[in-house]
């Protein structure tokens, strides 16, 4: 009878993933496998519960043939895209069953949970959450938040862990900084950026797993090197074509906050623009390693000139660091001798 069970209750399992994929390419070949699992579990194949989600990947096998049946059906499963995963996740009707599984997480706190939200805007469904300080944010008014979630519960067939993103914006609080704020551009960047980053992880499935292990915020000091190499590698393949089509559409003006003053300069060659944000980026990146890792300080400065040369070489040429490093002294320049400046008090 528990023999019989399970197989009902893996079939009735794998029936609800027919019906949940049943408007997608996908359909013909999940019919046809889905008889193989009451097969596999006839052949003696049971299956373990890792941290209260079921994966195919964690089968035990007892028989040959079954594990042929396994094999055959993970590489079913491989085909399903991030791209399609991530429409068919982000749903209003999906709204409370995310905000519970970024609660048993433990992301944010459970007051910001509750005020996650669902919209779409320009086509693209998107979570987002709306703060009053700068805990979320790094101090910055609108940031994509990328997070790691176990979606079984929401998509069964989707295998590991889903790189989510929450577009966090925050207030301001201070009357005297909003004329700086601008919330529709700052939206429009985080977008396109979310836009190009659910291209790049469809075409790059193993970007979520590099992103566990290498993201300068959680990697080892012995994966040091190659945390560098995919930090960079972000800024080269998914930030400057964000800031390519940020100065298109009109957005020329760059800030700088410092012991309560605002500096405006507007950059009207985008060229100088690019260099000047991206040799931001880079002095942004290399202050978070030293603050992780001080004792590795000429490890850091060496790897970080030795990837931004070699990857951005196409784009900036020959020496491209150096290139970098002299438009960050330019536009520090620039700032203190043309830049307008604000007093606003904390921001």
């Amino acid at each position: 009878m528990l023999h019989h069970a399970i197989i009902i209750s893996y079939i009735s399992y794998y029936a609800a993933n027919v019906i949940f994929y049943c408007i997608t390419w996908k359909k013909c070949l999940f019919l046809l496998f889905m008889p193989l699992l009451a097969v596999e579990y006839m052949l003696g194949v049971y299956k373990e519960r890792i941290h209260g989600h079921t994966s195919i990947s964690h089968v035990k096998i007892k028989n040959k043939k079954a594990k042929l049946f396994t094999e055959r059906l993970m590489m079913i499963q491989k085909k399903i895209s991030y791209k399609d995963t991530y429409y068919n996740l982000v749903k209003r009707e999906n709204l409370e069953g995310i905000k519970r599984i970024i609660k048993d997480h433990g992301y944010y706190d459970s007051t910001s949970i509750e005020k996650i939200q669902y919209r779409e805007l320009k086509g693209l469904p998107h979570f987002f959450l709306t703060v009053d300080s700068p805990n979320y944010t790094n101090g910055h008014y609108a940031v994509l938040d990328g997070i790691y979630l176990n979606v079984n519960s929401i998509i069964p067939l989707w295998i590991g862990k889903f790189y989510l993103s929450i577009v966090i914006i925050r207030k301001p609080t201070n009357a005297k900084i909003r004329p700086f704020i601008a919330p529709v551009t700052d939206i429009e960047h985080e977008l396109n950026h979310l836009h190009r980053l659910i291209d790049y992880i469809n075409k790059y499935p193993d970007y979520i797993d590099k992103s566990i292990k290498y993201n300068v915020g959680f990697c080892e000091v012995c994966n040091l090197d190659e945390s560098i190499k995919f930090e960079v590698k972000k800024i080269f393949s998914m930030e400057i074509p964000t800031l390519i089509l940020d100065f298109d559409i009109g957005q020329k003006d760059l800030f700088s906050y410092d012991k309560g003053t605002v500096t405006k300069i507007t950059v009207n060659n985008k060229d100088d623009f690019l260099r000047y944000k991206v040799g931001q980026y880079l002095s942004e990146l290399n202050n978070h390693y030293i603050k992780r890792f001080p004792e590795n300080m000429q490890q850091i400065k060496n790897n970080i000139e030795k990837e931004v040369n070699r990857q951005g070489k196409i784009l900036f040429g020959d020496n491209c660091m150096m290139l970098f490093l002299i438009s960050l002294i330019k536009y520090f320049s620039i700032l203190e001798t043309k830049g307008v400046c604000y007093e606003v008090g904390d921001i």
